[in-house]
């Protein structure tokens, strides 16, 4: 064991040359694309959606309103 690590070159080498699968990468951009997605359609500053202006719609639509 104390051999391996003595070459840290080739420790390094070995260790870095291993590729990620691709499913993880996928969820990784998939993740990434639904949180810019998620951030730009539920932040009132970018999109204007809110939850009153919600509730005053659905209210003028003649939406009913659920009970608890």
């Amino acid at each position: 064991m104390a051999n391996e690590l003595d070459n840290i070159e080739a420790f390094e080498a070995k260790e870095t040359s291993k590729k990620i699968p691709i499913g993880w990468q996928l969820l990784f951009w998939g993740l990434i694309l639904w949180g810019i997605f998620y951030f730009v359609s539920y932040t009132p500053g970018i999109s204007g959606w809110s939850q009153g202006k919600a509730y005053e719609e659905s209210i003028g639509r003649g939406g009913t309103v659920p009970r608890p």
